[in-house]
């Protein structure tokens, strides 16, 4: 009897819950499934625009304040992709909504996530405030993973503060 239940007690710390599939993007290779956009309203920040298409291919451009503009293209690894549709269907990014008709102050500008898997379509658009929210930014976070860059115009450490 002893020796049962300590085999029972092996094989059940051996478990591991199973995780639910992920419902990955109804898309086509060339289909933008979730693009990100922001434009530096502050003279020291960055204007971009990230796109990450249904072949996992993400296309990033920035505008620096002196007008530099640069394109960066790359592939981004399966596992990322998946872990960025999880976490956006599971964080339900697409009920944000904003609360404030204009800039709660003059500088703010208004990110825009985009997001197109097929069966979940949004678009939202929340002020530089809106985004600190605890959803908002998770939902920001997880984007801004995957492109490397700061989800808001007036934080550079936004990354960092992972």
């Amino acid at each position: 009897m002893l020796l049962r239940c300590l085999l029972l007690a092996v094989l059940m710390v051996g478990c591991k819950p199973s995780e639910e599939p992920v419902k990955m993007p109804q898309a086509g290779p060339q289909d933008v499934v979730v693009s990100w956009g922001m434009i530096g309203r502050k003279a020291q920040r960055d204007t971009m625009y990230m796109e990450l298409h249904g072949d996992r291919r993400m296309t990033v451009v920035t505008k620096s304040p002196s007008g530099t503009m640069m394109s960066v293209e790359q592939t981004v690894a399966e596992e990322q992709y998946t872990e960025l549709v999880r976490q956006l269907r599971g964080l339900d990014c697409c009920s944000l909504a904003s609360t404030h008709e204009s800039a709660p102050s003059p500088l703010e500008s208004k990110p825009e996530l985009v997001i197109d898997f097929g069966d979940l379509q949004c678009q939202v658009a929340l002020w530089d405030s809106e985004w600190r929210g605890e959803r908002a930014r998770k939902c920001g976070l997880a984007v801004s993973a995957i492109h490397g860059r700061s989800f808001l115009t007036d934080d550079p450490n936004e990354t960092a503060a992972r």
